[in-house]
């Protein structure tokens, strides 16, 4: 994941993992139902399936992988590379359509930029409120570039949020705030 910032165990960034699990999601037009829901990539793919790759079986093992991916993110276990997710050890299939659509899944990677967020000002007043340091805080946002308003707790310490809920100021500092007060 890279992170944007990390003020007093707060981070956020763009998770490979996620991303490439969304990737293969929305290039191969999969027909999936997880929880939590999650839109599709903003922009929009075009649908495109490799030679050779097997649609039905990637959509089998896709919400299993799906699962492993959060689990993964909210455990702070990011790949090094998209074919190198734990979760697609056990998942044939989705890997060979990884390794098939990495070009595209790495490009979209590297120009993600994570959101500005308003993590400082947020925590000063919760700070301020509660009458000392909220050194104890852990939060981690895990931000997808999809389409629509996001914003999910995955798990106590973790969000999953998108770029667009994200860079919406009157969302995202009101979101924080609600977080962070019951972390603090």
């Amino acid at each position: 994941m890279r992170f944007a910032r990390e003020v007093s165990g707060i981070s956020h960034g763009v998770s490979l993992g996620l991303l490439a699990a969304l990737y293969v999601r929305d290039s191969l037009a999969l027909s999936v139902d997880v929880e939590p829901h999650v839109p599709g990539l903003e922009p929009s793919l075009p649908v495109q399936v490799p030679l050779g790759t097997d649609r039905a079986a990637v959509t089998a093992e896709w919400p299993g992988w799906w699962a492993d991916a959060l689990d993964a993110c909210t455990h702070g276990v990011e790949p090094p590379a998209p074919e190198d997710a734990a979760a697609l050890l056990t998942r044939p299939a989705s890997r060979a359509a990884v390794l098939a659509l990495k070009p595209g899944i790495e490009q979209l990677h590297r120009v993600q930029s994570p959101a500005a967020l308003p993590i400082g000002d947020v925590l000063r007043g919760i700070e301020s409120r509660i009458g000392r340091w909220a050194q104890s805080v852990e939060l981690h946002i895990a931000e997808v570039p999809v389409d629509g308003l996001l914003w999910e707790r995955i798990a106590p310490a973790h969000v999953l949020a998108s770029t667009r809920f994200l860079n919406d100021p009157a969302r995202t500092a009101p979101a924080l705030r609600a977080v962070l007060e019951e972390l603090a």
